[in-house]
Formats: structure tokens, sequence, C-alpha cells
């Protein structure tokens, strides 16, 4: 794999151009990066706000395995911005300042420096035609302003950091941990998550509307699943909810 970039001076979303590359069959490992965007989306339906400085890159692949793609892709693409942004600032980061949240926010000081959003596409019956777009924001020059919410900035770490050469770095770091994905699977990805996620112990709640459910982090299944364990001793599985960390 290797990635074709594109840069824009703005987009109103890089994962709509993206997606529509997706609908021409002959294009693949596409990277497409705004400078500023305007439509940004995030999880849950929010919006992404980017005041310009910041990261906002897409990535358009086919990968072979699509079925077993979905389950690491989350995982896999949030190791690869952990190892970008460790690799972008170096020495700057303080030992476990740097730090991932199920299922694949990056936190920089426990408040959240990107945010991952994944939109695919299956096969059709008989068809090649499945895609996968994978979108990356990170806050390098600020941090948006969201009620309710901290968030942090790379800026922080007292330099200044290129969004496109961060950029490069995260398809650089993709592309790799992609490669480890085809060689060992999702066990592999996984232990390299555990590796860089909140401590297995760490008391964290789910919330899910208006409803909690609290518990120790015990890791992950090899669904992608986080495994709750609560006062009672039983451990289950958490497939949506956000993490509010203890």
């Amino acid at each position: 794999m290797s990635w074709t970039f594109e840069i824009h001076e703005e987009l109103s979303s890089t994962s709509d151009l993206c997606k529509a590359y997706a609908e021409k069959k002959s294009l693949n490992n596409i990277a497409v990066q705004a400078l500023r965007q305007t439509q940004g989306r995030g999880t849950r339906g929010r919006q992404w706000s980017d005041p310009g400085g910041n990261v906002a890159i897409s990535f358009l692949l086919r990968p072979k395995n699509f079925s077993e793609f979905l389950t690491a892709v989350p995982f896999l693409t949030a190791v690869a911005v952990h190892d970008a942004i460790s690799v972008l600032c170096g020495t700057l980061l303080a030992p476990a300042a740097l730090q991932l949240k199920w299922p694949n926010d990056v936190l920089l000081q426990q408040r959240k420096v990107s945010g991952i959003l994944i939109e695919t596409s299956a096969p059709q019956e008989g068809g090649d035609d499945a895609w996968v777009v994978i979108g990356v924001g990170v806050n390098v020059r600020s941090a948006p302003v969201i009620p309710g919410r901290t968030l942090a900035a790379l800026s922080e770490l007292g330099a200044v950091f290129d969004p496109c050469v961060l950029g490069r770095h995260i398809g650089a770091c993709l592309e790799a941990r992609y490669a480890a994905w085809e060689q060992g699977g999702f066990a592999l990805i996984r232990d390299a998550w555990l590796k860089l996620a909140h401590p297995v112990g760490l008391r964290l709640a789910v919330r899910r509307g208006e409803n909690y459910i609290e518990g120790e982090f015990s890791g992950l299944d090899m669904m992608g699943r986080l495994l709750l364990t609560r006062s009672n001793g039983e451990t289950i599985p958490v497939v949506t909810g956000e993490i509010l960390l203890g």
C-alpha cells in the first residue's frame, strides 16, 4: 500500500470527497487532507469544528478481508495516530502523556486530542466494490470549544507543528499497522492497542444516553468489545457507549 496524497486549501469534508472517489472503482489508497474543513463530522452525529491549522485527513482503501478488517480498523487507526503523534512530538511528550481510549480516541493528558470516524460500504453480492473511509482529526494548533467537554491541542507542548507533516506521518503509520494486521490479524493489533490504552483495572463508566454502567476495565475481547467488570464480579462486553474514565 502507498497513498496518493491530495492537499486542499479548504473542503467541506475530506471523508465526503473520499466517498465520492470510492464510487470510482479504479481509485484506491487515496489520502485527502484539507487545511481547513468546514463541515467535519465526529462520532454520534457530532460536528467536528476545524478553525484551521489542525489535521483533517481521510483515507480511502479497499481491504481484501472486509469483514475482518471492520473489527480491526478502529483500533488499528488509533494505534497508527498514536504512533504518528509520538514520532512528530518526540521528547516533548512526557511518558504516558498520550493514551488511547476505547475504541479509538487519542488523549493528551487525559483530554481528547484526536478523533476518528470510520465509514464503510459492504461488498455487493458477488462484487469487489467494498470500501472503507477513515477520517482523522487532530487538534494541532487549537482545540475547538465544545460545551461540556475539555479538549487538548498539540500546541500545548510548546512547539509549532505542521499539519501536513503530521498527515504524512499518519499515512505512513497507518500503512505500517495495516501491514502488521495482514500478517498477524486482530490479535496483534489488539495487543498493541492495550499497551497504549487506559490500564486494566481502571474504574470507568459507560454512558448510554442518560444511563451509566460502572466497573473496572478488563481488556478487549477478540471482537473488539470492551470488557467491564462490575462490582458483583460479573464481566460484561460493551459494544456501544461513551467511555468516561475514572
